[in-house]
C-alpha cells in the first residue's frame, strides 16, 4: 500500500475546510484538503439560504454568537476586497400577534446583550413597502444580507491552492489510526478505487456530515462519542408577481429559523427552509411537506400564491445532541494535534473566516 507523509491533513472541502486552509496553509511545507465528492462545497455549503448573518440569535459567548459576529464583518470585507457579488441588503424578522411580539423583543435584548447594537424597529416602513405581508411588529437587521457563496468557495480554493495547499477530490477518509508521533489516515480513492496511507502530524476534521463519525473513531468507550442529528430543510422558488428586495424571517422555531423568504443576486425569490429530522442523508425535496411548508409562509404573507412555489433543493444541517452552538475539540497527543469541528451548521458560511482564525490560533507550535 503506498504510503504518503504530510505535514497537515484537512478533512473536508466545504467553506470550513477550505477557509481553514486557506488561513493555515502558510505554516506547512505540506498540506492536503481531502474531499469524497468530485466537487467542492457539495453538501452544506452550497444548499443553504447564502445569508449573510448578523448574529441575533445566538447565546452570549457561546461559539456561533462570537464567531459570526466577527465573521460577518470578515466576510464583507474578504467580499469587497475580492470582487465577489454581494448585497447588504438588511433582513426583518416578523411577528404575526402580540404574543409573538413579546418574544421579538426578547430576541433584540440577546442581541444586544451579544453586542449586536445596530438593530431597530421598522414595522411602519415594511408595512409601506409590502402591503402583501400581514404582521404585528417588525425588527430590521441592517447588517444582514446575501451573498455569492458558488464565487465564495471558489475563492478560498484559489487562496488555498495559490498558498501552496493541494485538494484531493473523490477521495475518502475510511479509518484513522494512532501512532506514537503521527496520525494515519487510510484514504479510498474512489477515482481508482484504490486505497493509501496518508501519516501526518496536524489533522483536521472538517468533514460535515461525517465529522462527528471521524471524531468518534477515535473514542473507544461509546457512552463518550457524541451523537449526531440531521436536520433536512427544503426551498420552493416563487415566480409570482410580488418583488422584495429585503429578507424576511418569521420568529424562530425548533431545529430552525423559520420558513423564511431571500433573494438571490438576480432578487428571484425562494422560501425555505422548513426543518424536519432525517436518519439518513437524502436530498429530494419532500413534496409530501409542501402544505405545511405553504401555511408557515402564510402566516405572514397571507394571500400567496401557493401554486407557484416550485421546488428548488434542499440541504441537510448537522447538529448534535444536547447542544445547539459549534463544538471544537482539540486534542493533542503527544507529538501530533486532532481538531474536530463539529455541528459545523448555520451561521457556518458567515463565520468562516472567523473560524479559520481561531484554529489558526489553536495549532501555533504544530507547524512545519
Amino acid at each position: 500500500m503506498k504510503i504518503i507523509n504530510v505535514d497537515c491533513i484537512i478533512v473536508g472541502g466545504g467553506v470550513c475546510g477550505l477557509s481553514i486552509g486557506s488561513k493555515i496553509a502558510p505554516r506547512f511545507n505540506n498540506i492536503f484538503i481531502i474531499e469524497r465528492n468530485k466537487h467542492v462545497g457539495e453538501e452544506i455549503s452550497s444548499r443553504n439560504s447564502e445569508v449573510i448573518h448578523s448574529g441575533i440569535y445566538y447565546q452570549k459567548n457561546s461559539l456561533k454568537s462570537d464567531l459570526c459576529i466577527e465573521g460577518k464583518n470578515l466576510l464583507y470585507q474578504y467580499l469587497k476586497k475580492n470582487n465577489i457579488p454581494f448585497s447588504n441588503c438588511g433582513k426583518f424578522i416578523v411577528s404575526t400577534k402580540k404574543e409573538e411580539s413579546v418574544k421579538l423583543e426578547n430576541i433584540m435584548n440577546n442581541a444586544l446583550n451579544c453586542g449586536v447594537e445596530d438593530l431597530v424597529f421598522k414595522s411602519k416602513y415594511l408595512k409601506a413597502k409590502y402591503p402583501f405581508l400581514k404582521f404585528d411588529r417588525a425588527l430590521f437587521s441592517p447588517s444582514s444580507g446575501i451573498f455569492d457563496s458558488h464565487s465564495f468557495l471558489q475563492s478560498l480554493r484559489a487562496d488555498f491552492e495559490q498558498k501552496g495547499g493541494h485538494i484531493v477530490l473523490n477521495n475518502e477518509c475510511k479509518k484513522l489510526y494512532l501512532a506514537s508521533k503521527h496520525i494515519e489516515i487510510l484514504i479510498n480513492d474512489k477515482n481508482s478505487n484504490e486505497e493509501y496511507l496518508i501519516k501526518s502530524k496536524v489533522l483536521i476534521n472538517a468533514a460535515g456530515l461525517k465529522s462527528v463519525d471521524i471524531h468518534n473513531s477515535f473514542i473507544e468507550d461509546k457512552s463518550q462519542q457524541i451523537t449526531p442529528i440531521f436536520i433536512k430543510g427544503d426551498y420552493f422558488s416563487y415566480f409570482g408577481q410580488e418583488k422584495i428586495n429585503h429578507l424576511i424571517y418569521p420568529l424562530p422555531e425548533r431545529n430552525g429559523l423559520g420558513v423564511h423568504a431571500t433573494i438571490d443576486m438576480q432578487k428571484n425569490i425562494r422560501f425555505g427552509p422548513n426543518a424536519y429530522e432525517i436518519k439518513s442523508i437524502d436530498y429530494d425535496v419532500a413534496l409530501r411537506n409542501k402544505k405545511l411548508f405553504a401555511a408557515s409562509i402564510k402566516k405572514y404573507w397571507p394571500d400567496i400564491d401557493v401554486n407557484l412555489l416550485n421546488p428548488s433543493y434542499s440541504g441537510i444541517r448537522p447538529k448534535l445532541k444536547d447542544s445547539e452552538d459549534f463544538k471544537i475539540i482539540i486534542d493533542e497527543l503527544s507529538e501530533t494535534i486532532f481538531v474536530s469541528i463539529l455541528g459545523y451548521e448555520s451561521p457556518g458560511l458567515t463565520s468562516s473566516l472567523s473560524l479559520a482564525n481561531h484554529i489558526d490560533n489553536s495549532i501555533v507550535g504544530y507547524s512545519s
